[in-house]
């Protein structure tokens, strides 16, 4: 016994919902440093030097963990490919828009937060300072996990209109099965013409 593509489909929303909650935690870990930096006015340099620090660790990662990370958002990505391979005609846009912020967000990583860890232990912030470049930093953990919030809700969206279409469709299934069965047991008439010349002969 095969698996249809609704049943893939189910996987395909399984393995976004897990990648996607996967990275937001790895993002997220960086908000002990970057709070400090982007919401508390009362941020001192002790707060910018920690998150530097903090980014120059994240430069000594070992490799097997940074490709745990790639083969999780390649998770994801494989995930949506399987939700657009057929996509209902009336979500179809959803999808798409599910896919294309979980693409942004990997985007994001790639451009903002790599760049900025590598600046981070090279001591080379380009035209700006390291407290601006910290900064950046800390804005783009933030919109990722912005990003990877709208793809979570886009995916609840889709889960709510198939389930959704599915009760209202069992519905309408439910009364056109009330409907013939009252139609069978409704008995048998016979036309008054019919009748009369049956009495005739």
């Amino acid at each position: 016994m095969g698996l249809s593509y609704k049943d893939l489909c189910s996987v395909g929303t399984a393995l976004i919902i897990g990648a996607t909650t996967f990275l937001m935690g790895i993002f997220f870990s960086s908000q002990p440093y970057d709070y400090n930096i982007l919401f508390n006015s009362a941020a001192t340099q002790e707060h910018f030097d920690l998150a530097v620090k903090h980014y120059q660790n994240l430069y000594f990662t070992p490799k097997p963990p940074i490709y745990v990370l790639g083969a999780v958002g390649l998770v994801g990505v494989a995930g949506s490919m399987i939700r657009i391979y057929k996509p209902n005609p009336d979500l179809q846009l959803f999808e798409y828009g599910s896919l294309a912020l979980y693409v942004l967000g990997i985007c994001v990583f790639l451009t903002n937060i790599k760049t900025g860890v590598e600046s981070a232990h090279f001591q080379n912030w380009g035209e700006v300072t390291e407290n601006q470049g910290v900064a950046v930093v800390a804005s783009s953990n933030i919109i990722i996990l912005i990003i990877f919030i709208g793809v979570l809700v886009l995916q609840a969206g889709l889960w709510y209109s198939t389930w959704e279409y599915e009760q209202r469709l069992a519905q309408w299934r439910k009364s056109e099965s009330a409907s013939t069965e009252a139609v069978e047991q409704q008995p048998e008439t016979v036309e008054p013409s019919k009748k009369e010349s049956k009495k005739k002969k």
